[in-house]
């Protein structure tokens, strides 16, 4: 079975030690509250479904909110809290019954300038036919999807047939599903740090724009291309307003400007981040800005 990627990575203890851990924790831990951790260390793994977490690489994978453990309805697969994090999360014992029970012997440790590739979800076979109509039907042109395609930072995933964002470095990919009926968002990192990016030019600019989803860095892309061509950026998305340590370190790596989208969550992120310089789209986002550009000409 998959393991879901895991964004903390703990201390790891000897075998000899689960030993040591009394009963009455592990227990404990059995019946902790999964939902509530998972929302806390791996809110960008999960998506919420009326009181449940839905896994984003395997959606008939659940966790329900006030219940200790999940279940597959795919599989019929169920298990404890405990057992969620071990089979699905690369936990050791040790470290799902510390996690759980909130007693502080595990400590989380990032690596925010190591590359860790993940594993990504499975690519379908081209032409991507689902892929181009929906981007198209958003006003990107087919020529910067091929290219987007061209240079491994895009593709069609094969189950569900959502259209996959993947960074160059492998290790965030955004997720965005393409029926309309059924709108989808989410995205998995190795790192909370980590973010999807593109550049037209062949030299890395020192310039970026960060961008809340990848739809909205590609269009912003293209507004700039039409008003703008003299801009040379790189183009990120963060998959999320909330998500400050990929601004952060977009900050750090770029000169960067907040591109966020024009709603009160847009403005607290350029209030929270204040100090960096801000582009604020006419409409609620950049891919409206882009629709209702291609709807005058």
């Amino acid at each position: 079975m998959n393991k879901l990627q895991n964004n903390h990575i703990f201390s790891s203890s000897p075998e000899n030690e689960i030993l040591s851990i009394p009963k009455t924790l592990i227990a404990e831990a059995r019946k902790g509250d999964l939902y509530t951790y998972l929302c806390l260390n791996h809110e960008n793994m999960f998506k919420k479904v009326g009181c449940c977490l839905e896994t984003i690489s395997n959606p008939s994978l659940y966790i329900r909110k006030n219940f200790p453990g999940y279940h597959d309805f795919a599989t019929g697969e169920h298990g404890n809290s405990i057992d969620f994090l071990v089979k699905h999360l690369d936990y050791s014992f040790q470290d799902a019954v510390f996690a759980l029970t909130g007693n502080g012997l595990c400590t989380t440790t990032s690596h925010p300038n190591v590359s860790k590739p993940m594993k990504l979800p499975e690519m379908d076979s081209p032409p991507f036919k689902r892929l181009y109509a929906y981007l198209m039907s958003r006003g990107i042109p087919s020529s910067v999807i091929t290219d987007l395609i061209r240079k491994n930072l895009l593709y069609q995933e094969k189950i569900h047939g959502n259209i996959v964002f993947v960074n160059p470095e492998k290790n965030y990919c955004e997720l965005r599903g393409t029926f309309s009926q059924r709108p989808f968002h989410g995205c998995l990192k190795s790192s909370p740090d980590n973010y999807w990016y593109f550049s037209s030019s062949s030299v890395m600019p020192k310039s970026a724009f960060i961008c809340e989803a990848a739809i909205d860095a590609v269009s912003l892309f293209l507004l700039h291309r039409t008003y703008h061509p003299e801009i040379n950026a790189v183009y990120i998305s963060i998959g999320g307003v909330s998500n400050d340590k990929s601004i952060i370190a977009a900050g750090k790596r770029f000169n960067a400007v907040l591109a966020v989208d024009n709603d009160e969550a847009g403005e607290k992120c350029r209030l929270k981040h204040n100090d960096m310089p801000s582009a604020i789209p006419k409409n609620k986002d950049w891919n409206e800005d882009l629709l209702a550009l291609n709807r005058s000409s």
